[in-house]
């Protein structure tokens, strides 16, 4: 996955909180992150994450839940370059609009979506900020996995909706089971995760999970679990890479990733 101005790519993410001082210390801790408050108050203490110069290049945003009710949660943005028509397909493909599409003081426009299977991912249409600065180094987001009850369905709407395409990998011994991968100008930036075949809880709901890039995932999950975070699944040697899924003191869950030379 490589920056893209490309209409659909993944652009940005987000984490609403519970606490977003909380998880400031925990990030910068983590990825060595600094945050920047966004000095408006129409922005009710939206920070951005910058990689560890004062100056860095942006990496993330972050910002309070907007219910308390609301699980702490990150969230993916792909990029628009008409966001009311996007909103309206995701409509004629039977998705759900939760919010806007609405101007950010006049940064751009965004809208937050529901798939059919109840995963949720925003819509951005940039005008002062594009999005990421940086992705696939440390510290940077690297890649986008949908994890769906449904997926079949999850590929005919992504596709209907913003155009994705989908590519198959080889994937565990033998290359005997397949990844299904989104691409978007035939490069790849994420994939899908069926979650019907009885691995998972049938009460984890759909839901977009997103990779940090980091040198050392086993260092990377030790020193999450000082900080007061959890690790969901132990780090994993995968043909691509090796991986973790973690999450923040907030509950908020994330993965952490290594890609090899070959992956």
């Amino acid at each position: 996955m490589q920056i893209s101005k490309t209409p659909s790519a993944p652009c940005w993410a987000d984490l609403s909180t519970t606490d977003t001082d909380g998880a400031r210390i925990f990030y910068e801790a983590l990825f060595g992150w600094r945050s920047r408050l966004v000095e408006d108050q129409a922005t009710d203490g939206y920070s951005m994450f910058a990689l560890d110069a004062e100056d860095g290049q942006l990496v993330a945003g972050v910002g309070p839940v907007s219910d308390p009710r609301q699980p702490s949660a990150w969230l993916p943005y792909f990029q628009s370059s008409g966001v009311e028509a996007v909103t309206a397909r995701v409509r004629g493909n039977r998705g759900r609009v939760l919010a806007g599409p609405v101007p950010t003081l006049g940064q751009g426009r965004l809208a937050v979506c529901q798939d059919p299977s109840g995963a949720q991912f925003g819509l951005w249409e940039p005008l002062r900020h594009a999005g990421f600065e940086a992705v696939n180094v440390p510290s940077s987001f690297c890649w986008f996995e949908l994890l769906t009850r449904d997926g079949p369905g999850a590929v005919d709407f992504y596709q209907s909706v913003l155009g994705w395409g989908t590519r198959q990998r080889p994937f565990g011994d033998g290359g005997q089971a397949t990844y299904t991968e989104w691409t978007v100008a035939d490069e790849a930036f994420g994939g899908v995760v069926d979650m019907s075949t009885g691995q998972f809880r049938p009460e984890v709901p759909s839901h977009w999970n997103l990779y940090v890039a980091v040198d050392a995932p086993d260092a990377t999950a030790a020193r999450c679990e000082e900080l007061g975070g959890r690790v969901l699944v132990a780090p994993t040697t995968i043909p691509t890479g090796r991986f973790a899924l973690l999450a923040d003191p907030q509950g908020a869950a994330f993965a952490v990733m290594h890609f090899t030379t070959a992956g």
